[in-house]
């Protein structure tokens, strides 16, 4: 399980929520193909953020201005009737490729539940065509764009940290403006801390000083925009921030040089109702009467 070890947001939000957890999908999932798939499950919610961001990626990657009212409605038509029903469709026959978490563990999905979806997908779409944000990013022109979905990465003294920039670039009166689109009805717990990584990224990339460089959190479904500055104390926060949550990773380790791990120095939570929405939950209670057996935890194996 040696691979080097990295920290990103995502990673952080699973080792707050669960040690177990956050040892299966960043040690375990690396070994075993079918903890892998657990893994890559993909509850309600977060499939309508990927159905979103997904048509966001397309639209930004192939246009130079935007789309008129009618391409826009049969790009959210495409999103909706074509990507979801697909999506449903492979989940529903046990593809590889998706797999719903309801699905996998047979979770009943109401109709209206359906309904609340495809709703939650064409309204954040709508509203992305509508931004302000996104009118100012074509206003300022392709040629100004620093970043559109990109992974990327730079150090907190010897700690590799991951971010995926949705949208950067610079406006005409040349501050850098960084976007990050949200599906979410609230802000996430670690959003600051997100845009916060963007912004120390932009600075050491010397697209901008941090006082000429803001963020936006695009929060679609509602929608709002949350705009703010930054500067050089914010970015000293988040260096902090990384450090002292990649040294609590660390500390669990087998091995910390060589980032080696083993099961059981990764303690379960004692909450069943994290447990029941878990896409290992399998894993922590083999059980043949799964619901039994999330509402009283087992012990940790010998």
């Amino acid at each position: 399980m040696g691979s080097e070890f990295s920290w990103s947001v995502s990673r952080h939000d699973a080792f707050a929520r669960c040690r177990r957890r956050y040892f299966y999908s960043y040690y375990a999932a690396n070994e075993d193909p079918e903890i892998q798939r657990l893994k890559k499950l993909s509850a309600l919610p977060m499939w309508a953020g990927s159905v979103v961001h997904e048509t966001i990626e397309a639209v930004l990657k192939s246009r130079d201005a935007m789309p008129s009212p009618d391409e826009q409605e049969a790009l959210i038509r495409a999103a909706v009737h074509g990507q979801m029903l697909t999506d449903w469709r492979e989940s529903e026959a046990g593809s590889l490729r998706f797999r719903l978490f309801e699905h996998e563990y047979q979770v009943p999905v109401e109709p209206d539940d359906k309904k609340i979806l495809v709703g939650t997908v064409m309204r954040s779409l709508r509203n992305f065509f509508k931004s302000p944000i996104l009118a100012e990013a074509f206003a300022a022109g392709r040629e100004r764009w620093l970043s559109v979905e990109d992974l990327v990465s730079f150090s907190v003294g010897d700690v590799p940290v991951f971010l995926r920039m949705d949208l950067a670039f610079r406006s005409r009166d040349g501050r850098v403006v960084i976007v990050d689109w949200k599906t979410g009805r609230g802000e996430g717990k670690f959003s600051e801390v997100q845009v916060a990584g963007y912004a120390l990224y932009a600075a050491e990339q010397g697209w901008a000083a941090p006082e000429e460089i803001q963020t936006e959190l695009a929060y679609l479904a509602i929608p709002r925009y949350v705009r703010r500055s930054v500067d050089r104390r914010k970015l000293d926060h988040l260096r902090a921030f990384v450090a002292k949550s990649a040294k609590n990773m660390r500390a669990l380790l087998l091995d910390p040089p060589a980032n080696l791990a083993r099961l059981e120095d990764f303690p379960m939570i004692d909450r069943p109702q994290a447990c029941r929405r878990c896409n290992f939950r399998r894993l922590c209670f083999p059980r043949a009467d799964e619901t039994a057996a999330v509402a009283a935890p087992a012990p940790l194996p010998a």
